[in-house]
């Protein structure tokens, strides 16, 4: 993701896997809300879960945040690695092709 692109109040998805085949997607949306810098000084990149963006609207708004609102501060290199819907799109459906060619793999537990 280019951070130059990012849209305030636009929702961005963070993609990770279960697995070492990336056959076991997980998506996590987040609600890009602005550039800033923390109070050391670092510049990075706010964004909020979505679940308590549309239960109580943006946490950087009103004076005390609602305690179910996550928040994270993103550094320009995780951002980066955030996808917007069409690039999740794809990124799933390769996915589900991997886990058919290698017959749906099973997690295992670490004995």
């Amino acid at each position: 993701m280019d951070t130059s692109a990012l849209v305030n109040g636009r929702t961005y998805y963070r993609l990770t896997f279960a697995d070492p085949d990336r056959t076991m997607p997980a998506v996590e949306p987040l609600v890009f809300l602005k550039q800033a810098i923390d109070d050391g000084g670092t510049s990075g990149f706010v964004f909020q879960d979505t679940l308590s963006f549309v239960l109580h609207g943006s946490g950087l708004e009103g004076e005390e945040q609602h305690e179910d609102i996550t928040m994270y501060f993103m550094d320009e290199e995780t951002v980066r690695s955030l996808c917007g819907v069409e690039e999740l799109a794809l990124a799933i459906t390769e996915a589900a092709q991997r886990a058919v060619s290698l017959n749906f793999p099973s997690l295992t537990h670490p004995a």
